[in-house]
């Protein structure tokens, strides 16, 4: 005997099973939940502040960055500019 995708075994109906409802020990069964327009717009609101809090992480990391690279390429100019003048007072 093959089932097939719609249900019917060679022409005879196949009982759809029902979910029975799931019942959690000591609490209440499950039941849709219905959220007021505040409670969406609290949400959405903590998504935002969240969202901010990351973005302003990301700009104070890319600042840092920044200062660390200007402080690379200006130790790099001061060895540079030693080692010219070095060169220029062994010439001399």
């Amino acid at each position: 005997m093959t089932r097939r995708r719609s249900g019917i075994v060679h022409g005879a109906p196949v009982p759809i099973r029902q979910r029975q409802p799931v019942l959690r020990v000591g609490g209440r069964p499950l039941a849709p939940t219905v959220r007021s327009t505040t409670m969406l717009l609290l949400n959405e609101e903590l998504a935002r502040a969240r969202m901010r809090e990351s973005e302003a992480e990301a700009a104070r990391a890319r600042l840092g960055a920044r200062v660390r690279a200007a402080q690379k390429w200006q130790r790099r100019a001061e060895r540079a500019a030693r080692r010219a003048r070095l060169a220029a007072a062994a010439i001399i």
